[in-house]
């Protein structure tokens, strides 16, 4: 049996334990799952599009490009007028199922500067309505377009990194997967917040955190089945990290852990696998925050310091233009 929220509550830093109980306090209670797709994407779904950002950029475009079922929008933040930019192509979290471009605007204007570097959000399809492989097939096919259009993007084709948060961190390893098994050229690294990296559901931060705020066990399992359910994702490394054979070829990852997150357990021992195989990979866990808190660095400090983070990675390994 894990902890109660309230004890989980207790754990968290005052930020982030405001944050939460903000979260708990304006939505219907958990699990979230009881409330069907509409109504879980109702509670978090809302973005921040109705306050100011808290990072002006030098510009924000929406763009589309043709995915593989339909146009796929895009949002382009840009640092500055100077062409041929570094480049973080960013997908969101949501468990496959929820999440937009607006609730990571803010983590995504912040990388933008931080990292001076162009950040291309990605809006890609999303489950039940879409099952895998269909958001992985549309991040796979925003990489190679990002790559293909890198003149009229104004950014260079060999600096283009990945990053994402929760789904979007799996997605982002998906993309590496299918790269690597094409023996093609890989991203220059890799950002990721809380990916799930595994299904099989155990370990001890499932238990301990089964109630966790933000995401609880059936909830992760309910997310996971709409994008699973009937597709074979469960022996697909693109779905599930943990089975890839490439990991070896993984580039520079800074891999982002949250201590109170049913998750927790998974991608770590994804890291342990990947770093015996080869790679290299940063396992740096934020103390006091649940999963979902990087993209909240209006609100979260260890967010801003995650972000920070990251855009240090990121500088490092984008080195100079070629």
């Amino acid at each position: 049996m894990g902890l109660s929220v309230t004890a989980m509550l207790e754990l968290l830093d005052e930020d982030a334990r405001s944050f939460a109980q903000a979260l708990l306090d304006g939505a219907p209670p958990p699990p979230y799952a009881q409330y069907g797709v509409d109504g879980v994407r109702s509670i978090f779904d809302t973005g921040n599009s109705a306050r100011p950002p808290i990072r002006p950029v030098h510009s924000v475009e929406e763009r589309t490009m043709d995915g593989p079922g339909g146009p796929l929008r895009m949002r382009c933040y840009r640092p500055s007028f100077a062409a041929e930019r570094p480049a973080v192509i960013y997908f969101h979290g949501g468990g496959f199922v929820v999440g937009t471009l607006n609730g990571v605007d803010d983590v995504c204007r912040s990388l933008c500067v931080e990292a001076d570097c162009v950040v291309i959000s990605v809006d890609y399809r999303r489950a039940p309505e879409h099952a895998f492989p269909a958001a992985a097939d549309d991040c796979l096919r925003t990489y190679e377009w990002v790559r293909r259009e890198a003149l009229s993007l104004g950014i260079d084709p060999h600096r283009i990194a990945l990053a994402g948060d929760s789904a979007g961190g799996n997605l982002a390893l998906s993309v590496c997967t299918a790269l690597a098994e094409a023996r093609r050229d890989l991203p220059r690294s890799l950002v990721l917040a809380y990916p799930p990296t595994s299904n099989a559901h155990t370990g001890p931060s499932w238990e301990a955190f089964e109630h966790a705020p933000i995401l609880g066990k059936a909830d992760a399992l309910w997310f996971w089945s709409n994008y699973t359910e009937g597709s074979g994702a469960d022996l697909d490394p693109r779905a599930v990290p943990i089975l890839s054979t490439t990991l070896h070829a993984l580039p520079p990852t800074f891999l982002i852990a949250a201590e109170v997150d049913v998750l927790r357990s998974d991608y770590e021992e994804f890291a342990a696998m990947a770093l015996c195989a080869g790679a290299e990979v940063e396992l740096r866990q934020y103390d006091g925050v649940p999963h979902g808190f990087f993209t909240e660095p209006a609100a979260i400090g260890k967010a801003r310091r995650a972000v920070t983070d990251a855009a240090r990675h990121l500088r490092t390994h984008f080195g100079p233009s070629l």
